[in-house]
């Protein structure tokens, strides 16, 4: 058979269903043979959008998303989007073609050295120089991306390789036993919890691919144990319970980091460490922390590991739980928690738009919602406002942190979860590094809500700006009309100006099924 077909035979072995990229001369043969499958290929508008669909596909579904690129510049397009699935520990192939192997080894058209440039980004990084390996190549990036810290895998496809002929078959896929520590290690982790005087879970973006939700609230409830998360890891319990302290994360919420420095022991449950730096709540290094992941913990001085446990989360927590009684009431607690319940509460005012914006959301989005938000001044007010009712269904990008991933993170949002809503939050500065993948949108027939915050500015900048007592410069820019921008895609614009209007604004674009681009202007951001 052809080696393109086999490529595509090991795939859809894999239970690949999308696979987003931009077609190239060298990836023809292989877009060929995907045109005989059951795999469908998303035709984007750019190699970076690409790689962020299938970075939110891979976070949604825990499945490794796929994305194509030629070699040359679509190669080097993919890089950002690739690097971002990989810090966020988000599961990824990407593939990308190359030149004929004849001429590897000289100057030639489009040719750079591809596996150099992702060494850095990715858990494995491969050339299929040979058609006979590509069952157990693919079968290899498949397992390393979904193994311990998921994470993203580049593999270069060679165009004569790609042309050539090969027998083979994809290889079977083994069915993965679920690894606990052992008892000894669980009896001294149970015993650190039940001397401490106030311990906290700190839950994190690694209990969120685990989906490890209701193992980690029965952890809470049976041993009353308070709880805060990550930015990447809201929703993990009600705003309501009475052990949910809320989300951490940075310097931009004072109040947030108190219920950490109240703690003495810090039980971190899929604490990735760049979700932020533990430098923020232990810079005295006096929290002990029980480390509890897929993997052992980074090396930090700011984060002294009392005891690692290693192993599959759901199985572990609950194993842990098991060994736990009920403790008393957390009382040191309480005040931290009725001081950020009254802010999270408090109605907005009539100035405060992005405020008004995310509990408006908080309150009227189902149930079973996913919010995306993009990386800007944003981003804050998303991660500490904005209250989900379930946990895994809030996309906040805080590893990489590059900017522009909401847009095309919603539409495979939308392919993976047709019927749920989605809503993404973006600002201006954002939402136009991959404005384009709006017609990829509509072409597709997907419906969501795009809500732009317009204040003309990297705001986000600004603040850091303003905290470093620097000057205010370089951080202005000015926008299309966003109405004829919405308009010439064929998409339904919305503009709010005030508080008043935008409860409004989003039940009509939540009710009119089409896909709605909401501009909302601020006009005094930080």
């Amino acid at each position: 058979m052809k080696a393109s077909d086999l490529v595509v035979q090991c795939l859809e072995a894999e239970g690949v269903e999308y696979i987003f990229g931009i077609p190239g001369e060298e990836s023809i043969d292989l877009i060929d043979s995907l045109s005989r499958s059951s795999i469908q290929f998303v035709v984007t508008r750019h190699e970076q959008g690409a790689a962020f669909m299938a970075d939110v596909y891979g976070r949604l579904t825990g499945k490794p998303g796929v994305c194509l690129a030629t070699l040359g510049p679509g190669a080097t397009n993919l890089i950002t989007g690739v690097a971002n699935a990989h810090l966020d520990r988000s599961p990824l192939i990407a593939i990308t073609g190359q030149t004929d192997r004849s001429q590897l080894h000289k100057e030639s058209h489009q040719n750079i050295d591809t596996i150099q440039l992702y060494k850095g980004i990715t858990k494995y990084n491969q050339q299929i120089a040979s058609a006979h390996t590509i069952p157990e190549i693919i079968r290899k990036a498949f397992a390393l991306a979904t193994t311990d810290s998921f994470g993203a895998v580049h593999l270069q496809l060679p165009v004569d390789v790609a042309r050539g002929t090969v027998v083979g078959s994809p290889l079977p896929i083994g069915r993965k036993a679920k690894v606990c520590p052992d008892k000894s290690s669980l009896h001294t982790a149970a015993q650190l919890i039940m001397v401490a005087k106030r311990p906290i879970i700190l839950v994190g973006n690694g209990a969120v691919r685990s989906q490890a939700w209701k193992e980690i609230r029965q952890l809470v409830e049976k041993a009353n144990l308070p709880l805060v998360n990550t930015f990447m890891a809201k929703g993990f319990l009600p705003f309501d319970h009475p052990l949910n302290l809320f989300t951490v994360g940075g310097s931009f919420d004072p109040d947030g980091l108190l219920p950490l420095h109240e703690a003495d022991l810090v039980i971190a449950i899929g604490f990735d460490f760049v979700e932020f730096d533990s430098k923020f709540w232990n810079e005295d290094k006096s929290r002990k922390v029980l480390s509890i992941h897929t993997t052992y913990a980074e090396a930090d001085a700011h984060f002294p590991v009392e005891l690692d446990l290693v192993g599959d989360l759901r199985e572990t927590i609950k194993a842990l739980s098991n060994l736990l009684i009920r403790r008393p009431e957390p009382v040191d607690y309480e005040k931290i928690r009725e001081r950020r319940m009254k802010k999270l509460r408090a109605i907005p005012s009539e100035q405060d738009l992005p405020h008004k914006v995310m509990w408006t959301l908080s309150k009227k989005l189902p149930k079973e919602s996913i919010v995306i938000s993009d990386v800007g001044l944003h981003k804050i007010w998303v991660s500490f406002w904005y209250q989900p009712k379930l946990p895994g269904q809030t996309i906040i990008f805080n590893g990489l942190a590059s900017m522009g991933a909401s847009l095309p993170g919603a539409l495979a949002s939308c392919l993976v979860k047709p019927n749920c809503p989605v809503v993404i939050i973006t600002g201006d500065g954002g939402f136009l590094m991959n404005a384009q993948e709006l017609e990829t949108a509509k072409r597709l027939g997907l419906s969501f809500t795009i809500i732009i915050f317009n204040d003309q500015r990297y705001s986000l900048i600004e603040k850091h700006q303003c905290n470093a007592n620097l000057a205010v410069t370089q951080i202005s820019f000015t926008n299309p009309d966003f109405n004829l921008f919405a308009q010439s895609f064929g998409v339904a614009y919305r503009r709010v100006t005030n508080t008043e209007e935008f409860p409004q604004a989003l039940s009509e674009a939540l009710d009119s099924g089409e896909l709605n681009l909401m501009e909302i202007v601020i006009r005094n951001p930080i």
